[in-house]
């Protein structure tokens, strides 16, 4: 059996050349991160609760987790770029971007604790 090495960064449609043919790579779609040339997308939920206060929290990226700061008052939807933190370069250098998009988690069940504190922000006016 040959094997064919696969660069990184190789995407849907890149040949490879191998002994007397080409080979076409077909990628499989991820079903956390989306894929854009080099740079890739994520959602990522934080809780209500960090998203008023800030706060940190952690992203998986490509590589490793990353501690990802989060200004108080962020908004849900709001998106983060992390520098080199995508898919590799083909030929070249360096690597694209992750661009990480913060959903507010609003939890459909709350305990009574949940609830109270709650209560008393929306008594606050918040």
């Amino acid at each position: 059996k040959s094997k064919i090495k696969v660069p990184p960064g190789a995407g849907d449609g890149t040949r490879i050349r191998f002994d007397e043919f080409d080979v076409t790579i077909d990628v499989q779609s991820h079903p956390r991160y989306k894929r854009d040339g080099y740079n890739i997308f994520v959602d990522h939920k934080i809780s209500f609760s960090l998203a008023a206060l800030g706060g940190t929290t952690q992203v998986e990226t490509l590589d490793k987790p990353l501690k990802l700061k989060v200004r108080p008052g962020t908004a849900s939807s709001t998106t983060v770029r992390l520098r080199g933190e995508g898919v590799p370069m083909l030929r070249g250098s360096g690597k694209g971007d992750m661009y990480v998009r913060l959903i507010v988690d609003i939890p459909e069940k709350l305990t009574r604790e949940q609830r109270q504190a709650l209560e008393q922000v929306q008594d606050a006016g918040l």
